[in-house]
This record gives structure tokens, sequence and C-alpha cells, in this order.
């Protein structure tokens, strides 16, 4: 706004009562509410911030569709999928950023471990049991959805982990890394069905 009263010649008032301010003003406005829209058409451009119809209208370049229901998260990460698959140039990085899009979680609970001394091009990926149930998916689910993403010549494996851990003797007891209970009171704890 001020940029605009400051091209105006000296012999104009500028000061913030002024009829010349006050119609700067209004241009002003409705130059930043124009800004403000194509922001938006710009980033509903992209998969990683359009939803609803918008999303349906990209994922329609690469002739995917959305489940009966599907969420905007979990169609989101499908069309990634589909990107990664097609341009064949998924790193570890993306692999963390696009599961943890289908299971709607953070990255850092998405682990990624390379076992070359296993085979060469084979990846470990796990996944907390927790995130799993939270995105509706099961272990096998993700399986599907990992082999639509490897890149060719790439062994993916995926697991599911909790915390349970085993301790010795001599460690204390720790509460936190055990079996969940039936409240459901630490979500990341191992659980029977996870170990069975």
């Amino acid at each position: 706004m001020s940029g605009l009263v400051k091209l105006l010649s000296t012999a104009f008032r500028k000061d913030g009562d002024s009829n010349n301010y006050k119609l700067m003003k209004v241009s002003a406005e409705g130059f930043d509410e124009l800004e403000r829209l194509l922001e938006n058409v710009r980033i509903m451009h992209s998969a990683e911030f359009a939803h609803g119809k918008s999303l349906d209208y990209i994922a329609s370049l690469f002739n995917v569709n959305r489940f009966q229901n599907e969420t905007d998260e979990h169609f989101r990460a499908r069309i990634k999928l589909t990107f990664s698959k097609i341009s064949d140039t998924a790193t570890i990085n993306d692999l963390k950023e696009i599961i943890a899009a289908a299971l709607q979680t953070t990255t850092d609970r998405i682990k990624i471990r390379d076992r070359y001394e296993l085979e060469p091009a084979h990846f470990e990926v796990w996944v907390w049991l927790q995130d799993l149930i939270n995105a509706g998916l099961t272990l096998e689910e993700l399986k599907v959805l990992l082999k639509a993403i490897k890149p060719a010549g790439v062994r993916l494996s995926a697991f599911q982990q909790g915390t349970f851990t085993y301790r010795s003797v001599n460690e204390t007891s720790d509460p936190t890394k055990g079996y969940n209970d039936t409240n459901d009171s630490n979500p990341d704890a191992g659980t029977y069905a996870g170990i069975l």
C-alpha cells in the first residue's frame, strides 16, 4: 500500500486522511485479494496442497481414481505412489514421505534400513503397528503399496514394530517397552497380534 502512495507526485496529499490515500488503499486491497486468489489457484495445481475436486483432477492425469470414501490424505499418498512409479526417481526420503502420507503420520516414525549385507539394493521398511491401525491398513496392504513405488532392481521388505523389547536379568523393567494394556495407554507398545 505504501508503495502506491509513494508513486504519487509531491503535488498530491499522501497522509492517511487524504482521499488519495483512501483511493490507493482500496486499489491495494483489490490487488492483495487478487494475489491471494492467484496463490490459491497455483497451489491447487500441486498434489501436495490440492484437496477435493482439485485433487481428483490431478489424479486423473495419472489415471488414478479415488476409492469410495477415501480421504484426501490417503488419496494424495496413492497419487504420489503412482507418480513415483512413473518417474522412477523415488529416493529413501521420498519413500519415507510417501509412506508417512499413506499412514497419515510423520516421517520420523518410518525407519528404512539398507540390508546390503543380505543382498544388493535391499531395504527394510519398519512402521509402527499403531500407525497401520490408525490408517486402516494392514501390513500386507502396505506391502502392495510399496511394490508400486519401488524402483526397478530394488527389493523392499516391510515390517511392523511396537516397542516391545526383552530385558536382561540385570535391567529394570520399563513398562513403556512392553505389551500394550487394555486401555491402549501406550499406542506404540507391542501387541500379541503383532507378535503372532
